[in-house]
């Protein structure tokens, strides 16, 4: 049975930021990868389109202060 290492090696995945780490992380976390790479595309949408991104966070903050007010 090859461990992790080796098949990290031969799989030739990586994800940005895990180059040095042993593959071992994103085998047996694959929420925490998927929630990285989700997380590093929505900062990539922020910095490309602020006014865009401004606008859906305004949308979705009025719509849940809305639905989950208090009173």
């Amino acid at each position: 049975m090859p461990n992790s290492t080796t098949k990290a090696a031969t799989s030739g995945l990586t994800f940005p930021g895990t180059a040095g780490s042993p593959a071992s992380s994103n085998e047996e976390r694959p929420l925490g990868a998927y929630i990285e790479r989700t997380m590093e595309g929505i900062e990539d949408y922020a910095r490309r389109e602020p006014w865009a991104f401004a606008t859906w966070v305004f949308g979705v903050g009025f719509v849940l202060g809305w639905k989950l007010k208090p009173w």
